[in-house]
């Protein structure tokens, strides 16, 4: 059994909206249209439907005023399939051409559950080059069953510099509901569940401000799908400073709503 290295581990926060999947993207290989009721950020997302469509082919895609997303590392988005797919049947295209046609960066997709909204991290390899982003993109690599696939709310995300390590606690709570007819054994349900955790490292930059409610990846490796994600709130920061001069910040989180695990 392999495992996996936390060597290129890393947090992220601090997004941009690219696209906001309010209007229907340009169509490709898949019927495209706009979905008022399955959208996650704002009124609608957008949808693509494939009937008898290959491998290796644009689905859709989408043309936006210049982006400049040098400053960022990753690619959040909201993305549903109906039908199950691996990881790297579907690419998300970052283009600084019209039409997603030559795209400086083609990132694999982590696996997805039919029928089930993921919110999908995605790590650019070279996003110093893209200065003049024009458009967007989805492209089927694997021949999937024909399906629809929607996606919503692409934001470019930020790495946190110098931060070496960080930590999740992902807990349930629980109710006793013993009663008479439990014959003196206790019995418990799962109640409500929720996250909260550290992360710390050298200064590098401006601190997070504590109070502040954040898209938080917690990335485990480079893998695709390898990584926590979900709104938080930063609720600590703590400074340190040694006798050498190494600076270092910690901070504490508490996560709001639900939250994305790993996929492997």
């Amino acid at each position: 059994m392999s495992h996996i290295s936390g060597k290129t581990g890393a947090v992220y926060t601090g997004a941009t909206v690219v696209e906001d999947c309010e209007d229907v993207w340009v169509q490709g290989t898949a019927d495209t249209s706009v979905s008022t009721v399955a959208g996650k950020v704002g009124t609608n997302c957008v949808r693509g439907t494939t009937v008898s469509v290959g491998a290796t082919t644009l689905l859709m895609y989408e043309d936006i005023s210049s982006k400049d997303i040098t400053a960022y590392d990753g690619i959040y988005f909201w993305f549903r399939s109906s039908v199950n797919a691996a990881a790297g049947d579907l690419q998300f295209l970052i283009d600084e051409g019209n039409g997603a046609s030559a795209p400086e960066e083609s990132i694999n997709l982590p696996p997805l559950v039919a029928a089930t909204w993921r919110r999908c991290f995605c790590k650019m390899v070279t996003p110093a080059a893209l200065n003049a982003v024009l458009s967007v993109g989805i492209k089927q690599i694997t021949n999937l069953a024909d399906g629809t696939f929607d996606i919503d709310d692409v934001e470019a995300i930020a790495e946190v510099d110098g931060i070496k390590s960080w930590t999740i606690d992902y807990t349930a709570d629980t109710l006793e509901t013993t009663d008479f007819g439990s014959a003196g054994v206790k019995e418990y349900i799962i109640a409500g569940s929720g996250w909260s955790g550290t992360f710390e490292g050298l200064k590098d930059g401006v601190p997070l401000s504590i109070g502040s409610q954040v898209l938080l990846v917690l990335g485990e490796s480079d893998t695709v799908g390898n990584n926590w994600l979900g709104d938080a709130f930063i609720t600590g920061v703590s400074a340190s400073v040694a006798h050498d001069g190494i600076v270092t910040y910690s901070y504490t989180f508490q996560g709001s709503g639900a939250l994305e695990t790993p996929a492997a």
